[in-house]
C-alpha cells in the first residue's frame, strides 16, 4: 500500500509538472522555462511607482536612484505619495519632441530637463498626493522609422543609427542580435541609450543565448520580449522568436496574443516584427523559426489579428517575399556583409512611413556602410563559411589597408 501511494505521488507530481510546463512554455535547445513578466510597480516606502509602456531599468530600492526606459512613444508612470518627499527620477528612450503632460493634484512640483532621449524628473510632494506623468508626440498622425537587424554591438550599429538619423528617422525597429562577440552586450545598450531617436527592440537569438542564457539583461536594461504599442491607429507588434518555443501557444507570447485577441480596438494597419523569419530567402537554406508547429501557429494568430506583413532579420540578407499570403520583409544587413561579398555597397535597411488613416509604406535605402565600419569579427567568421579564400584576402587586406 505504501508503495502505491508513492507510485500515485509521483505520478500525480509529473502530471503536474507537465501541466505547469504547457502552461509556462519551455525554450530550447539551451533548456529553460519562459521568462516571467517583468514587474511594472515598485514600492519605495513613501513612494510608489506604476508604470505604463516603461520598464525598470534600474530598480535600487531607494528614492533619486531610480532609472526607467520607455518602450513605446508615449508611456505614463504614476506616481503615489504617502507624505512629504523629494523624489527624482530619470527615463530613457523618449522621442526630444515628446511633450510632458501632468495629470492629478496641481500642487505637487514636477520638474523636467530634457537631455536628447532622456528626461530628468525632480518631483516634490508635500503630502498625501497622486500624479500621472505622460508624455505626447507633438507628431501623433505619423512618422518615419528605420527598420534593420543583425547589427551587432560595435562599428556597424553606431553607423547605421547615424544612417537612419541622416535619412530623417524618428525611431527606428531593431530586429535582433546586436550582440555577436565579447562586451557588445554592453556597447550595443549604450548605444541604444545615446541614439538621437527611439529604439524599440526585438531579442535576438544571439541576445538570448549566447555561451549561456544571456536574456536577463535584455530583459533588465532594453525591455520585455512580447510587447505592443499604437502610433498614428497602427498597431506595432514586437514578438519574441528568439530560440524555439514549446508548445508555441504558451508563455508570454501567447498571452499577449490573446490579449491582442480580445481588443476591439480597429487599426489602419499593423507592424509586426521579430527577429527569426517565417522563411529563408536563400536559396537551399533554412535558417528560420525552428519550434514544433511554431510557424503554423505564428503565422495563423498574425493573420488572424489582420496583419498583411511581418518584419524579420536572422538571415544577413534584404529580401521580400510572400508566405503563405503574408508579406515577409527580411531585413538583416545589418553588418553589411554583403558589402564585403560583392565588394561595393550595396547593403540596404528599411524606412516606413506611418501616417493616420493610410496603410504603413515601406521603402529601400541604401545603408553606405564606411569600409572603416565593417570591423565585427562575425565578418570572418561568415567568409571562411560560406566565401570563397579570395573573399576572405580581400577583407584582410582591405582591413589592412584602412589601419595603416
Amino acid at each position: 500500500m505504501p508503495s502505491l501511494s508513492r507510485r500515485n505521488f509521483i505520478l500525480a507530481g509529473a502530471a503536474a509538472f507537465g501541466v505547469y510546463t504547457y502552461q509556462r512554455g519551455l525554450r530550447y535547445p539551451r533548456l529553460g522555462f519562459e521568462h516571467r513578466a517583468l514587474p511594472n510597480r515598485l514600492n519605495l516606502g513613501s513612494v510608489s511607482i506604476a508604470l505604463q509602456h516603461a520598464i525598470f531599468s534600474s530598480q535600487a530600492a531607494q528614492v533619486d536612484k531610480i532609472n526607467l526606459r520607455a518602450i513605446a512613444p508615449e508611456p505614463e508612470v504614476t506616481l503615489n505619495a504617502t507624505k512629504g518627499e523629494s523624489f527624482r527620477f530619470q527615463i530613457s528612450n523618449l522621442s526630444p519632441t515628446a511633450k510632458l503632460k501632468i495629470i492629478g493634484d496641481p500642487n505637487v512640483s514636477v520638474d523636467e530637463e530634457s537631455h536628447g532621449t532622456k528626461r530628468t524628473l525632480a518631483i516634490k510632494f508635500n503630502g498625501e498626493q497622486s500624479i500621472t506623468l505622460s508624455w505626447q508626440l507633438v507628431e501623433r498622425e505619423g512618422a518615419y522609422f528605420a527598420v534593420i537587424g543583425d547589427t551587432g554591438g560595435g562599428l556597424e550599429l553606431e553607423w547605421l543609427l547615424h544612417r537612419a538619423e541622416q535619412l530623417g528617422a524618428q525611431f527606428l525597429l531593431h530586429l535582433g542580435d546586436f550582440n555577436y562577440g565579447e562586451n557588445e552586450y554592453d556597447r550595443a545598450i549604450e548605444l541604444f541609450e545615446a541614439s538621437p531617436f527611439p529604439c524599440y527592440v526585438s531579442i535576438g537569438n544571439h541576445d538570448y543565448n549566447d555561451s549561456g542564457l544571456i536574456y536577463q539583461q535584455f530583459l533588465q536594461q532594453i525591455g520585455p520580449m512580447n510587447h505592443t504599442f499604437t502610433l498614428a491607429g497602427t498597431r506595432f507588434v514586437n514578438l519574441d522568436s528568439a530560440v524555439d518555443f514549446f508548445p508555441a501557444s504558451a508563455g508570454r507570447r501567447g498571452k499577449l496574443f490573446n490579449e491582442l485577441q480580445l481588443d476591439q480596438t480597429k487599426h489602419f494597419d499593423q507592424v509586426v516584427f521579430t527577429h527569426r523569419p517565417f522563411k529563408d530567402p536563400r536559396a537551399g537554406r533554412d535558417h528560420v523559426i525552428g519550434g514544433v508547429g511554431e510557424i503554423a501557429w505564428l503565422h495563423k494568430k498574425i493573420v488572424t489579428l489582420g496583419a498583411r506583413e511581418i518584419l524579420t532579420g536572422h538571415v544577413h540578407r534584404s529580401a521580400e517575399l510572400d508566405f503563405e499570403g503574408l508579406q515577409q520583409w527580411t531585413v538583416g544587413e545589418g553588418l553589411g556583409f554583403q558589402d564585403i561579398v560583392y565588394q561595393k555597397q550595396v547593403a540596404t535597411m528599411l524606412m516606413g512611413t506611418v501616417e493616420l488613416g493610410k496603410q504603413v509604406n515601406y521603402q529601400w535605402h541604401a545603408i553606405n556602410m564606411p569600409w572603416t565600419s565593417h570591423t565585427s569579427p562575425t565578418h570572418e567568421i561568415k567568409l571562411k563559411l560560406e566565401q570563397p579564400h579570395s573573399k576572405l584576402e580581400w577583407y584582410k587586406r582591405k582591413l589592412q589597408g584602412l589601419q595603416s
